[in-house]
């Protein structure tokens, strides 16, 4: 797997439009939201307050979450107010308000961005529970860059690892490969249950209950309704219940 992108540099590959099928524009939102809840850079900082930017995600992102009424009405609001409070503010604003949220805040961190901390049983299990995540990367076919600096678990490693599957389910629509599309359906519904959904949730509850007015938290509101979304897409998961909706 490579190092998570820094969004301070970003192309025209890297926009929500332009993919054909489903799960590739599914792929892209994936990818967007792991640069988006990335350290941000000046350059991302400047194409996140595009008003462009804000259209071409809010169109792919409507269209998934669209399905469930409740998603829609929290999702499509919440990504809106994470746009517009991006364009109200300064790159040292933007940057404060993420390091406040994920980085560094004495005495207490509101949402350290790192599934174990959520996933796993206790803290004693935290380095079994990376292990697990780093073994179900490598079990299909990712892996780790050695050059990446951060941890297996880190929220934008799981996004990216989602943004990979639905561009392979992606390919396999394209080759009309029914056995491997149903095989990495059944990869995004274990992974989504195991690990990211569960952390995603508690993340999003922790986000907008403690710091309600950080774009940050909005933008998890936003991942977590299109999370969800994407799993009730692959079939009925085991409980989608877990959180709380912002209101």
């Amino acid at each position: 797997m490579d190092q998570p992108v820094n969004n301070s540099k970003l192309s025209e590959a890297d926009q929500v439009i332009g993919v054909r099928s489903r799960s590739g524009r599914r792929g892209q939102l994936y990818h967007f939201l792991e640069l988006a809840l990335a350290h941000p850079g000046e350059g991302g900082h400047d194409y996140f307050r595009l008003e462009s930017t804000e259209s071409d995600f809010q169109q792919v992102y409507a269209a998934e979450v669209q399905s469930d009424v409740k998603l829609a009405d929290k999702g499509i609001p919440a990504a809106g107010k994470f746009f517009s409070s991006l364009r109200g503010m300064s790159y040292e604003e933007v940057e404060a308000a993420y390091i406040s949220l994920f980085t560094n805040n004495y005495p207490h961190l509101p949402c350290p961005p790192y599934g174990s901390l959520f996933t796993a049983v206790d803290s004693e299990k935290r380095l079994e529970e990376m292990l697990a995540i780093k073994e179900f990367y490598q079990s299909h076919g990712m892996d780790i860059a050695e050059s990446y600096d951060d941890l297996p678990d880190h929220l934008c490693v799981e996004l990216e690892f989602l943004h990979m599957l639905c561009f392979r389910e992606s390919e396999a629509e394209e080759a009309q490969d029914l056995e491997l599309i149903r095989g990495v359906r059944v990869v995004e519904a274990e992974f989504l249950d195991r690990f990211l959904l569960p952390f995603a949730t508690r993340l999003a509850d922790l986000a907008v209950g403690s710091v309600p007015n950080n774009p940050y938290s909005d933008l998890l509101e936003a991942a977590r309704c299109f999370l969800l979304a994407h799993r009730i897409e692959l079939g009925k998961p085991a409980a989608l219940t877990s959180g709380n909706l912002r209101s």
